[in-house]
């Protein structure tokens, strides 16, 4: 095995382990935000919103930039380029990236916040949590899809 082919290994491993912590959490978190939407104590749905947030921002976040940062060490040791499964997988990254950094993440803190001062059976609290789910879906579909594009590399 040359030092290249054990770089570009290396590079793959730490992207791989990445990715699973970033999309598998993101799929976890979507199995608890669907059983969450049925409970009714509003301590439990406040204290997951929190916990949404930090694990966003201190874990999802800086998994996601490694994926990125990884992502392209590998097309440059790999002398890739950029074909289309490339151009996609960094096209969904980058948009998930910015949505759960705009977005998400604040909406979740927001909410959480709404829940501590209406309750979570409020009518703009459920409102709130069912677009952040269909929000973290779309963006949980997107991420699998990536995989698959990784995985198969059509139209290589």
């Amino acid at each position: 095995m040359t030092l290249g082919a054990a770089t570009y290994q290396w590079y793959l491993m730490v992207h791989i382990l990445s990715v699973v912590v970033w999309v598998g959490g993101g799929v976890t978190m979507q199995l608890f935000t669907l059983r969450l939407m049925n409970a009714t104590d509003e301590d439990r749905m406040a204290g997951f919103l929190k916990d949404v947030e930090w694990i966003g921002t201190r874990v999802y976040a800086p998994a996601s930039l490694v994926v990125l940062v990884f992502g392209f060490l590998l097309v440059h040791e790999g002398n890739i380029g950029f074909p289309f499964w490339v151009v996609f997988g960094l096209a969904v990254v980058v948009y998930v990236f910015i949505s759960d950094v705009v977005f998400l993440s604040p909406e979740s803190k927001r909410v959480g916040v709404l829940v501590a001062s209406r309750g979570s059976a409020d009518p703009e609290v459920r409102r709130r949590l069912r677009r952040i789910l269909a929000l973290s879906r779309f963006e949980n579909l997107l991420l699998l899809l990536v995989v698959v594009d990784m995985t198969i590399k059509p139209f290589a």
